[in-house]
């Protein structure tokens, strides 16, 4: 389903559930002035066609530990790819596995493959500069395919936004 096929209804929906994703049918029903039943089957039709992925709560990240965020860029050696999955991807699914399994690694929040001089764009949660060292140093020399790396280190987040599908007109 593209943007292209969804009505009013369904914008307002999404938007209203981008700002706030735990708000309840019933709250829903009321700002929106649409019955609790047109909107379950709507909220079910969108999550069933993929454009709503899922509900996830936003955390902060320094209070629970992660006191550095830092967005490593990965240059990938080419190579051919492997039932078709390029080398970028087979590091990616790699590294994240890895982060998810072991406790003395960052977290890799995202990886996403890019253009430009670097193939591979991490955004990474460590806990002090000796885990992410060790990441950098160790875990990424690990990977026979990574030629090189670029880390940029985040100093502040005063701002972090969500996509609304309308923006408000200047």
């Amino acid at each position: 389903m593209g943007l292209s096929v969804m009505d009013e209804l369904d914008v307002s929906i999404l938007d209203e559930l981008v700002r706030d994703g735990r708000i309840t049918v019933s709250e829903l029903s009321k700002k929106l002035g649409v019955p609790r039943t047109t909107l379950d089957s709507r909220i079910r039709r969108l999550m069933e066609s993929g454009l709503i992925k899922g509900f996830t709560a936003l955390l902060d990240h320094r209070r629970i530990g992660y006191q550095i965020t830092a967005f490593v860029l990965v240059q990938i050696r080419r190579r051919k790819p492997e039932q078709d999955r390029s080398n970028q991807e087979i590091f990616i699914e790699d590294i994240g596995r890895e982060s998810g399994r072991r406790s003395d690694l960052p977290w890799v929040e995202e990886a996403h493959i890019i253009t430009g001089d670097y193939d591979v764009l991490l955004k990474v949660r460590a806990r002090d500069m000796d885990e992410l060292t060790r990441f950098l140093i160790t875990e990424l020399a690990r990977h026979p395919d990574v030629e090189r790396t670029h880390t940029i280190m985040v100093l502040k987040s005063p701002y972090s936004g969500l996509v609304p599908l309308r923006r408000p007109l200047p």
